[in-house]
């Protein structure tokens, strides 16, 4: 219908097409699953640690992964100059926000995923059912979940830094220095915008610092929002 405004799925699709059609981003993210099969293949545990590092093997390398790709996502529209056009075409310039962030999501959680159920199988085939608790279905979807929630929230951080500072450089500096900085403090340890997805996922699986878990999507939250302020400004030169 001539005039209609694109929806939201289809610029979801638009920049997951965008992700599976760049020379090196597919790559990483297979380099990101390839990365975990000697550890998988060769970890020797007992089924208890299996069953406690189940979390943070399937999360925590996924959570600063997206935090990583959030930032380039959307830093390299500014960096070939064709986020002006990209806010030209759709009318709206938050809806790209939105959907570069529901893709950096959906990429996070289709990862983790896949890395919670080959970690999960792996201790299965090792220790049986109940060594992973696959006996009691409740306990692996909480895990499941936070890794998630978690995943999520590292993107959005990622994406809202990206929007704010409009270069992938000065976006993960920044996200660096505010790594190196917040164990320095007991206020910020494990609370900060980058620390805090650490807080969360490094614990073990039986463990959960809620916390850190508020403050991961907290950050993600105020990330978002203020990547969705920051983007209605004029577009810099």
């Amino acid at each position: 219908m001539p005039g209609r405004q694109a929806g939201t799925g289809l610029l979801v699709r638009t920049e997951l097409f965008k992700i599976a059609s760049s020379r090196w981003q597919p790559v990483a993210l297979t380099a990101v699953l390839i990365l975990h099969v000697p550890p998988m293949l060769w970890a020797g545990q007992d089924a208890a640690a299996s069953w406690n590092g189940l979390r943070s093997r399937s999360g925590l390398f996924t959570g600063y992964a997206m935090m990583a790709f959030g930032v380039l996502v959307v830093a390299q529209e500014y960096r070939h100059r064709t986020a002006a056009l990209a806010f030209l075409a759709v009318p709206g310039r938050r809806r790209i926000t939105i959907a570069q962030y529901l893709a950096v999501a959906a990429v996070g959680l289709v990862l983790s995923a896949a890395l919670f159920a080959g970690w999960l199988a792996v201790g299965a085939v090792r220790y049986g059912r109940p060594g992973m608790h696959l006996d009691r279905p409740a306990d692996v979807a909480a895990a499941y979940g936070i890794v998630a929630v978690t995943v999520c929230a590292a993107g959005a951080v990622g994406v809202g830094a990206g929007t704010l500072l409009r270069g992938s450089t000065g976006a993960l500096l920044a996200l660096g220095c505010c790594g190196a900085f917040e164990p320095l403090l007991d206020a910020t340890r494990f609370r900060g915008p980058v620390t805090a997805p650490l807080g969360v996922l490094a614990w073990p699986t039986s463990e959960l610092d809620t916390a850190s878990l508020a403050s991961a999507v907290g950050w993600g939250i105020l990330a978002l929002v203020a990547g969705l302020f920051a983007v209605g400004r004029d577009l810099s030169s």
